[in-house]
């Protein structure tokens, strides 16, 4: 039985007569507390009682985008299933992938902060851009039971990131981009954004990482010289950011926790204490005067309220562009390498799924 015909089966419930499922094993990790829904995100369901479901990863409770999207998509088109986000520990990997696979109400999911670099020797397949990536962000659960991981991050931050320079006729190739922290969501950014021809400099506060990440892209695309990512430390900010045409915090700055009032244009000194705090503030707000007001402004970080990255760029008139639309983009590309074929027979376009999740997130288009 293929991939498609095993959904189909399942999601059939969805389009007609709803059948019998049997008891499923993610309660037991509920139960157990090994995982946790989280309570953040809008439109999170409070219990597993559906058919089947995604179940999207995270480690740390925020308010994310992906249960109202996916839900609102699964609501109008009539499918019963359910988009879950649930709280977890890496150390407890390998117990929850092995629920996964022996769920048969689970059908894949995202794979969030904290497990994308993680997951990877847990799966039974990659993708081959995912595993040059190094990260992986959703998953499909086979027929038999197997997980096979995907990268769409990238794919959606790049297709964001277009539109903003497309609205000045500009293109993203020859552009400069300062990334601002490695790792994660960050290389499957990156790897993008070198594929649209952008002149990539990443620097993160481990200078390793940064190195690790510009090797992986510079060998992948085989550039030449003078278009190869290049690397460095966070001392190098001030002076990367002066000509660049995007400058864009893939860091955990300015994320919930410890780092949620830094801004990620500056050092951040440990220990967390007032006085490092204000240090980073203005410094950040000096560089930020270096800046060119034609570069846009990136931070992927969703959260309540503005980083205070984007809160800066914002106070001094800099265009900017946060996490909303990349979480928008990535998701349809990641429902559609989940329920395409069984969409595309119902007749529901892409460009469907697309316009109900912007619907759902709140974005203006």
């Amino acid at each position: 039985m293929g991939l498609h015909t095993d959904m189909k089966n399942k999601l059939e419930k969805g389009f007609g007569e709803k059948k019998e499922t049997e008891e499923v094993n993610m309660k037991s990790l509920i139960e157990k507390g090994i995982l946790k829904l989280a309570e953040k995100p809008k439109d999170n369901p409070e219990n597993l009682n559906f058919p089947v479901y995604t179940i999207s990863l995270i480690e740390h409770d925020y308010p994310a985008k992906t249960p109202v999207m996916w839900n609102s998509v699964y609501r109008k088109f009539n499918i019963s299933a359910g988009n879950i986000m649930a709280i977890g520990d890496t150390k407890n990997i390998q117990q929850i992938f092995e629920v996964f696979k022996k769920d048969p109400k689970y059908l894949g999911g995202g794979v969030g902060v904290g497990f994308k670099d993680e997951v990877i020797e847990f799966l039974d397949e990659i993708d081959p851009i995912a595993k040059e990536i190094g990260a992986v962000n959703f998953m499909v659960k086979t027929p038999e039971g197997k997980l096979r991981g995907f990268n769409t991050d990238g794919v959606g931050y790049a297709v964001s990131l277009e539109e903003v320079f497309g609205k000045k006729d500009e293109r993203l190739e020859n552009k400069k981009a300062v990334i601002l922290g490695s790792g994660g969501t960050g290389n499957a950014i990156a790897f993008m954004l070198a594929d649209k021809g952008m002149r990539l400099v990443i620097l993160n506060r481990t200078t390793k990482k940064a190195e690790a990440l510009t090797d992986k892209i510079n060998r992948y695309f085989n550039f030449d010289e003078d278009k190869k990512a290049r690397f460095g430390g966070e001392d190098l900010i001030e002076r990367e950011v002066v000509d660049a045409d995007a400058v864009i915090n893939v860091s955990t700055k300015g994320t919930s926790g410890d780092f949620e009032n830094y801004s990620a244009l500056a050092l951040a000194k440990i220990p967390v204490t007032e006085e490092n705090i204000k240090e980073n503030i203005k410094e950040s707000q000096r560089i930020f005067g270096k800046i060119s007001k034609k570069a846009i402004i990136s931070d992927i970080v969703l959260r309540s309220g503005d980083t205070p990255f984007i809160n800066f760029a914002k106070s001094a008139g800099f265009e900017i562009l946060d996490g909303t639309p990349m979480v928008i983009y990535q998701g349809v590309e990641a429902f559609w390498l989940l329920h395409r074929r069984d969409f595309e027979e119902k007749g529901i376009a892409k460009q469907e799924v697309l316009k109900t999740m912007k619907e759902a997130a709140g974005f203006v288009f």
